[in-house]
């Protein structure tokens, strides 16, 4: 079982077609209707198993939801973090619950959804999670001071990890993937208000 977040669009949506073919697969992101879209195609494909969980992971009930759907699954084999959101705007200009959902999605979430998943693998000694950061995590730039410090802090995040699992010798494997710019609707969405955004992701 494979679970992606982000998975309606994207970077996430090229996760969703290059594993349906060796994985049952778990789909999250807040577009309802493209994940329906894709999960029929996906099945209709690759004739996989594909269950679609429509959420806001900056809610801590959509959060809460997916976490126990997660704990639930006894053959997580793969988790894709891969969801977030960025937005061009000096810090002191930009509304603080922008900068509060960015932060939510982005670090607590992962933070949330990796514990549970790490819990179960390390057990099996078995799986990998693969988050998705940025190259904006070792480039600064005006207007995405928030971004930038949550793709280091997942960065720094999946190292501290790494070196975690390789200290009790699991085969578990983790890993940040930091793409550059990617065309996707994360590359439209800056231009549209914050809220629109949450389930798309950039590099």
């Amino acid at each position: 079982m494979a679970v992606i977040r982000g998975a309606s669009s994207g970077i996430g949506m090229a996760f969703a077609r290059k594993l349906a073919a060796h994985h049952d697969l778990v789909l999250i992101a807040g577009r309802k209707d493209r994940l329906e879209v894709l999960a029929a195609r996906l099945v209709s494909e690759f004739g996989t198993s594909v269950t679609v969980h429509p959420a806001d992971l900056t809610r801590g009930k959509d959060l809460e939801i997916v976490a126990r759907g997660i704990a639930a699954e006894d053959d997580l084999a793969l988790l894709v973090n891969n969801a977030g959101f960025g937005t061009n705007a000096l810090f002191w200009n930009a509304e603080m619950e922008g900068r509060e959902q960015m932060h939510r999605l982005h670090v607590m979430a992962t933070v949330r959804l990796i514990h549970i998943a790490l819990k179960k693998m390390v057990q099996r000694n078995a799986g990998g999670i693969i988050n998705v950061a940025s190259v904006s995590a070792f480039v600064r730039t005006a207007e995405n001071t928030s971004y930038s410090a949550t793709k280091s802090w997942i960065t720094s995040f999946t190292e501290g990890l790494c070196l975690e699992l390789n200290s009790v010798q699991s085969a578990v494997k983790v890993q940040a993937l930091c793409p550059g710019f990617t065309h996707s609707d994360f590359t439209t969405i800056c231009t549209l208000i914050e809220g629109d955004s949450r389930d798309l992701h950039s590099g």
